[in-house]
């Protein structure tokens, strides 16, 4: 096992885990288990199936932990790996213990809706340190960061703006508001309802999702026609056919009241949309490369 192959793997199972947690709260098993760390005082609980859901993603998420921190130490005992992917590792370590901290609140604070929106926003960025390690490694140490690139505002701007549409997804899933509107791509027969209540979460996550669309979008066509990285370019197309698979998703949700497998697939898709932005930015900002992966 090398150190890249497993950055490769943990990553992966980071991904899925950003399914998993979604179909947690698609099928109500967020409280499942009303205490935390143990599940009604049990280590091992008695199954139903929301209790095996929610004792599922904490299992995993512990597998998770203990490999973030395998990975950590491994890095840290060599000097050449500390030298060069020491920050992006202290960062997974770092994002790993506020995950621990804010699962725990998510169930003591009974689901509530900043706690929740934070746990998945800390995931993706678990996500994103973790990912950074492995791209570092197939960079390799020769590899700088260079800020001074053509478009980095236009890059900063679209990670920012899809990071906080994953955000905003996050509040409508946490304040019920996934059915307010009973069709698509209106809202109760209206193109602008009254933006009041859980109508105003709703109707806030598809208007900035369309922004997000446009960004990514429109990122990709400036990739395509001035930039020369064909990396950045692959990337950058790859997340404008995930953005416009999401809209599909988003549209899918409402149609179809909240089907599970869909509810999971529209977060997990959303996070491939940011990590692909992310991937597409990281290439931009650093050169010269040695590997191409």
């Amino acid at each position: 096992m090398t150190l890249k192959r497993f950055y490769t793997i943990l990553s992966a199972m980071i991904l899925i885990n950003l399914l998993y947690g979604p179909l947690v709260r698609a099928t109500d098993s967020g409280l499942a288990c009303p205490d935390w760390p143990l599940c009604h005082g049990k280590f091992v609980p008695e199954f139903t199936f929301q209790i095996f859901m929610e004792v599922g993603h904490r299992y995993y998420s512990g597998v998770l932990g203990i490999l973030v921190g395998i990975g950590f130490l491994w890095i840290l005992r060599n000097q050449d790996t500390r030298k060069y992917l020491g920050v992006a590792a202290t960062l997974s370590l770092v994002f790993l213990v506020s995950q621990v901290i804010l699962g725990g609140l998510t169930v003591t604070k009974l689901l509530h809706p900043t706690t929740v929106n934070l746990h998945l926003l800390n995931a993706v960025l678990l996500l994103s340190s973790c990912l950074t390690v492995r791209l570092l490694i197939a960079e390799g140490s020769e590899s700088k960061f260079q800020w001074n690139r053509p478009g980095k505002y236009f890059f900063l701007f679209v990670l920012i703006i899809v990071l906080y549409q994953l955000f905003l997804g996050g509040k409508v899933s946490s304040h019920y508001a996934g059915l307010v509107c009973s069709d698509f791509p209106t809202c109760n027969g209206e193109w602008f309802p009254k933006m009041i209540g859980p109508i105003r979460f709703q109707m806030e996550h598809r208007l900035f999702g369309y922004l997000a669309a446009l960004s990514v979008l429109s990122l990709s066509a400036y990739a395509i026609l001035y930039l020369k990285d064909n990396l950045v370019k692959k990337s950058l197309k790859i997340a404008a056919y995930l953005i416009s698979f999401q809209i599909f998703l988003g549209a899918m949700n409402v149609l179809y009241q909240l089907p599970k497998l869909i509810t999971g697939l529209h977060t997990l898709n959303g996070v491939l949309v940011f990590m692909f932005c992310f991937i597409a930015a990281f290439y931009h900002f650093r050169s010269p490369r040695k590997e191409v992966i």
